[in-house]
């Protein structure tokens, strides 16, 4: 019984910071700074698998930071956004089922961006805006 309190207890303060961190984010962009929103990416230019990273909005150009290894990358200028879906059967495996995939097109190619739904409305925008 006291390891379900426990385990309750850390669920519940690990639910706050991440609302905290995706508010913290908001605000940011919301008063012209620069943010990371954690997403997905799958551009031809950087391979052919799911990429995890953050895409950073609002100083400049669109720049997608990956988590591990690579450089960070600078997305085309054209980039606009075609479509929004939900993964496929196939893709949930690799991402997240809630997620949702901004597909945008350039002279690249296609490009898709996995986001969660909470951070869809700042990427939609950011594509927009670019």
């Amino acid at each position: 019984m006291i390891e379900l309190a426990f385990f309750a207890s850390v669920a519940a303060f690990v639910a706050w910071l991440m609302r905290r961190k995706q508010q913290q984010r908001s605000t940011a962009l919301a008063s012209g700074e620069a943010a990371g929103v954690p997403c997905m990416l799958k551009w031809s230019a950087q391979g052919s698998r799911w990429r995890p990273g953050r895409l950073v909005i609002g100083a400049g150009p669109l720049v997608w930071k990956p988590s591990l290894g690579r450089q960070e990358a600078v997305l085309p200028a054209d980039l606009r956004q075609t479509g929004v879906r939900s993964p496929s059967l196939r893709e949930a495996v690799a991402l997240n089922p809630r997620s949702r995939i901004v597909q945008g097109e350039s002279s690249d190619g296609t490009i898709l961006i996995a986001v969660m739904p909470e951070e869809l409305d700042h990427v939609v925008e950011a594509l927009r805006s670019a």
